[in-house]
Parts: C-alpha cells; sequence; structure tokens
C-alpha cells in the first residue's frame, strides 16, 4: 500500500470517529454533576435548604393599619440539628454535656431598639423580631440532645417605634446565626 493511500484510508478513519462523536453528541442527554459541601469541627450538622442552611420567612401581606395600631404579626420558623454528638463518657464513666449558643448577628439591627431588625424594601417603619433574643447577643440552648433536635423559633414583624408610621411596600430584613458548641 502507497503511503498516499495510508494517508487516505488513515483520514477516512478519523473522519468517521469524528462523525461518530458528533452523532453521539446530538442524539443524548448531557449534563454536569457538582458535589458540595463543608467539613466543620462540629457535634451536630445543620441541615441542609429550609430547615437549616437556608431558612426563609414568608410573612404574606401584611395590614399597615394593624401594624400602626401596635399588631405584631408572627411566623414560627425551625432550625434542624441532625445527628447530634453532645455528650461524652471519660474513662472514669464522667459524662459530659456540651452547652449550646445561638447568635443571630445583621448589620441592620435597629440602633434603637437591639431586639429588631430594620427592614430594606419600600416599606418603612417595620422591624422584623425573633422573639426572646436580642441581635448580637448570644443565648443559651438547652434542653438538647444526642441525635436530631429541631430548635424552633418565632419570627415577628411589628411597628418599629411609636414615633415612626408604617407605610406601605414589600419589605426584607436578613440576620445570619452562629450556633456555638462548649
Amino acid at each position: 500500500m502507497s503511503i498516499k493511500s495510508k494517508i487516505a484510508v488513515a483520514t477516512l478513519m478519523a473522519m468517521s470517529l469524528v462523525s461518530i462523536n458528533a452523532m453521539a453528541a446530538t442524539t443524548g442527554n448531557s449534563g454536569k454533576v457538582t458535589f458540595t459541601g463543608e467539613v466543620v469541627d462540629s457535634p451536630c450538622n445543620l441541615a441542609p435548604g429550609q430547615d437549616g442552611t437556608d431558612v426563609k420567612v414568608d410573612f404574606g401581606q401584611l395590614s399597615m393599619s394593624q401594624l400602626n395600631a401596635g399588631v405584631k404579626t408572627s411566623e414560627p420558623f425551625t432550625l434542624k440539628l441532625e445527628n447530634c454528638a453532645l455528650t461524652t463518657t471519660a474513662q472514669d464513666g464522667t459524662v459530659t454535656t456540651k452547652t449550646v449558643e445561638i447568635a443571630f448577628n445583621s448589620s441592620d439591627v435597629d440602633a434603637a431598639n437591639a431586639a429588631l431588625l430594620k427592614t430594606n424594601g419600600g416599606a418603612t417603619g417595620l422591624g422584623i423580631g425573633i422573639d426572646g433574643y436580642t441581635f448580637g447577643t448570644a443565648a443559651p440552648i438547652k434542653g438538647l440532645v444526642d441525635g436530631n433536635n429541631d430548635l424552633r423559633f418565632t419570627a415577628t414583624a411589628q411597628k418599629r417605634d411609636a414615633a415612626t408610621p408604617v407605610t406601605a411596600g414589600d419589605f426584607m430584613a436578613a440576620t445570619n446565626f452562629v450556633i456555638s458548641y462548649k
């Protein structure tokens, strides 16, 4: 076989492979799978999504006149701790249980009332609080056990202060939280 023939055969084979690959790409489905997460040095795992790492509390539509009359609207939300290992047993049989605290932190804390967040958006005069908590201050969480735990909270929308009326419009407020174990 001559060199020209060998080149021609090699060229035909290469073209047929390209054609097969091109045909395969147009007749199937393809995609990408991305795996993410975070390794933490913590005795509990925070559930992913709505009940853990990405909580959303929707107040829906609130009555401006009721808010201005001092009526508060509350919405519950939950953080789920999973696979907690809060107790350890020493060789002498002594059982130690970790204490747990949570702090809610935000740059939007109302300067006159640290229990409320100022809201962003069209609505003014509105504050959002978490019942029993002051933003920026750690508070103990009691009653946790080894295994799974539901931390239940209540968010409250209310008039921020007596002098500033609530006005109509959309609103949003956000806080980060840190759960610490000691």
